[in-house]
C-alpha cells in the first residue's frame, strides 16, 4: 500500500489542516510517533479523530488551579474586619 497524500487523509478523517498539524506535532511530542510522516500514516491507519488529539493537547496544557475553600476565605475576611 502506497502512501496517501496528506489532503486525502484530511478529508477521510474531516479535520482542517491547521487542526491536523496540531494533532500530528502532539503525536509527536508524546512519544506515539517518531517523524510527521508516520503521524500521517498513524492517523490515517487508525482513524484518529483529530478533534480527541486536540482534546488531551489542551488538556495536557492547562494549568492546574487550586480553589481556596470557603473556610479559608471566611477566616480572612475576618482576620481583615479584626485589624480595622
Amino acid at each position: 500500500m502506497g502512501a496517501r497524500h496528506p489532503q486525502a487523509v484530511l478529508a477521510q478523517l474531516g479535520a482542517n489542516k491547521n487542526e491536523f498539524i496540531l494533532a500530528a506535532k502532539h503525536l509527536i511530542r508524546m512519544g506515539v510517533v517518531n517523524s510527521p510522516g508516520d503521524a500521517i500514516r498513524y492517523m490515517e491507519e487508525h482513524n484518529t479523530d483529530v478533534q480527541e488529539v486536540l482534546e488531551k493537547l489542551i488538556t495536557s496544557q492547562q494549568t492546574k488551579i487550586i480553589k481556596e475553600t470557603e473556610e479559608d476565605d471566611d477566616t480572612s475576611d475576618q482576620s481583615q474586619q479584626n485589624e480595622r
